[in-house]
């Protein structure tokens, strides 16, 4: 059961640029997962959906140099294009939306969801269970 009186935890905060990173609190309660801090907070927003899990394994362009964006040491992230586009191109919510407006609805959600720390702290458990 969840409550208001517990602590709850904010997923992501977008800059004054628009860049969207992971809060100082959900990096601190999820430290111990690494990178699996973006595809916890992937699931958020999909619902658990195994093709979107790495929602938020976005590194850059294709023909950057080297990857831009890890999201789990704080600096900015992104969601990947593929997705967004994919469902521009089936006009999944309607005609006439693009990729960029897809990947939006994604950062907002991801910006303001909040979830009880007690949750990420089960989570964390359960999935140190299942690795042994």
């Amino acid at each position: 059961m969840i409550y208001n009186q517990d602590e709850w935890v904010k997923i992501c905060d977008l800059t004054d640029s628009g860049d969207l990173v992971f809060t100082k609190e959900y990096l601190e309660a999820t430290k111990e997962m690494s990178g699996l801090a973006r595809k916890f907070a992937a699931q958020f927003t999909t619902h658990w959906a195994k093709e979107f899990e790495n929602l938020l394994d976005y590194f850059g362009p294709d023909d950057a140099e080297k990857d831009w964006y890890s999201g789990v040491d704080g600096e900015s992230m992104d969601v990947r294009e593929d997705i967004p586009e994919m469902w521009d191109y089936y006009d999944l919510a309607t005609e006439g939306l693009g990729g960029e407006w897809y990947r939006d609805v994604i950062r907002a959600k991801l910006a303001s969801i909040k979830i009880p720390k007690k949750l990420i702290e089960q989570y964390i458990k359960a999935t140190k269970k299942a690795e042994r």
